[in-house]
């Protein structure tokens, strides 16, 4: 079982710097929290905004007027050195000299792996901050355009030392104009970008690859007009040649989850699970589950990252937010955690911000991720193997079931609509012996059910909208 929980380095400086009186740096992550990520079944720390962004990509993001007025809206006492820079905007991969250095990375990751945690980074081969050094060295490693292709969409292009470059950017996106487009048709930015990602992965346990869709061929071509040979293959099979074992997570959208993990990836963002825990259509949400259970495990499911909103902002009916955690918990895959959401924080984290506001949480939100904590510390959760069931009548519940020979299995049941729910669920899986099932997190009075009883009647199930049920289950002698 695979659980990451993601820290923002850059805001968890500056609180933890606010706690000691002084400078904080990775040494200052302290082993108990650590030790405290392992109990509760983390199994890899991803530190995000680890790497550097430049004094030129820094002043775009404090020239922008609506993120400065969002961040005015948000944190008492807002200034411009609150504004820190994207940490997408990288201009190199050494640990910023405020962290510590890669000296204070390699001492954590160290730390990290006493305390069972696996260390991940990130990467982001689509493009560079503005202060990278390849902008004057290596001006022939970016898309060029024209005079009047600046003229005409000066937003979206850039000059560099007499060069018009292009600012990266998603083809649905406007550009982001702290950064330059990396230009993949000239096999030389293929073969700098393997190195970097060599030397990123030396040292940590897994990189997560930012918007990695961006790379394939054809969405390369379809943005830039320009053909680029397949990258990732090549690139994730050169760096576990040096650093076996390096896990690749990729950040990627647009169904093409399943192209890249077919290209080397261990795991791709389940941004298709979350759009449907969103919209509520529990039909559309099983036939998900239902795809094979390798590509189900290599799944990273979600309901907030640094991207998205809060997840109590956009599932803000407390029984939907349950309801949807407890879906991403308990399906095969990566679980992704963010800083700050199990504190149940609704104002999303900026990213070019070096702090957070300070807000209460909800307490209903809390209350679920400890139960989710719960459910996925048992043994079943950890070492077992899973099924979806289905519903006899076709209704809204999503049950999941984990088995594991000689303990307890555990049922989740999880009706995923806005309507009430009186459904009977299929539990031939079940059917060989005689059973006692319980209510889970209410240590409810044990239920015998007969083999027969549960093939012949199947497992009655009534929840309201969004509600959740959780069944211990003992096969008996």
């Amino acid at each position: 079982m695979h659980q990451a929980y993601e820290l923002n380095a850059r805001v968890w400086r500056t609180e933890r710097a606010q706690e000691l009186g002084r400078s904080a740096t990775l040494d200052d992550l302290s082993d108990d929290f650590l030790d405290q990520l392992g109990e509760n079944g983390f199994t890899w720390l991803y530190l995000f905004g680890l790497w550097p962004t430049g004094p030129q990509s820094l002043a775009v993001s404090r020239a922008d007027k609506q993120l400065k007025s969002y961040l005015s809206s948000v944190l008492p006492g807002f200034t411009e050195d609150d504004i820190c820079g994207s940490p997408l905007a990288v201009s190199g991969y050494t640990v910023s000299e405020d962290l510590g250095g890669d000296a204070a990375l390699a001492r954590l990751r160290d730390r990290a792996r006493a305390a069972g945690l696996s260390l991940m980074l990130d990467f982001i081969p689509n493009h560079v901050g503005l202060d990278h050094p390849w902008a004057v060295e290596r001006p022939d490693f970016f898309v060029q355009g024209s005079e009047s292709a600046l003229a005409a969409k000066p937003e979206a292009w850039t000059r560099v030392n007499g060069r018009i470059l292009a600012h990266a950017r998603d083809p649905f996106f406007p550009a982001w104009r702290n950064t330059l487009q990396l230009d993949y048709a000239n096999p030389a930015v293929h073969a700098a970008v393997v190195e970097e990602a060599a030397s990123v992965s030396a040292r940590c346990d897994g990189l997560r690859c930012d918007l990695a869709m961006l790379l394939l061929p054809d969405v390369f071509a379809a943005t830039w007009g320009r053909t680029a040979p397949a990258f990732w293959s090549d690139c994730l099979a050169k760096v576990r040649s040096r650093h076996p074992g390096t896990v690749f997570m990729a950040e990627v959208y647009w169904n093409r989850e399943y192209e890249l993990q077919q290209a080397g990836f261990d795991f791709t963002y389940d941004k298709i699970l979350y759009d449907r825990l969103l919209s509520g259509d529990a039909e559309s949400i099983r036939a998900h589950l239902r795809a094979s259970i390798d590509y189900q495990r290599r799944c990273v499911r979600f309901l907030e990252n640094h991207n998205e909103q809060r997840a109590a902002a956009r599932f803000q009916n407390p029984d939907h937010h349950r309801g949807a955690l407890f879906v991403t918990g308990m399906v095969p895959g990566m679980l992704l955690s963010h800083h700050g959401q199990e504190d149940g924080r609704v104002i999303h984290a900026s990213l070019p911000c070096r702090r957070r506001a300070a807000e209460p949480g909800s307490p209903a939100h809390v209350q679920a991720h400890h139960d989710l904590l719960l459910l996925l510390g048992e043994s079943a959760r950890q070492h077992g193997t899973w099924q979806l069931l289905a519903p006899r009548d076709g209704g809204g519940v999503i049950a999941c079931l984990w088995q594991q020979p000689a303990h307890h299995s555990l049922l989740v049941t999880v009706n995923a609509s806005w309507q009430p729910c009186n459904s009977v669920l299929d539990t031939a899986p079940l059917a060989g012996r005689d059973c006692q099932i319980s209510d889970y997190l209410t240590n409810g009075t044990p239920v015998n059910h007969s083999c027969d009883q549960l093939q012949r009647e199947g497992l009655r199930i009534q929840l309201p909208p969004w509600g959740t049920k959780v069944f211990r289950i003992l096969p008996q002698r």
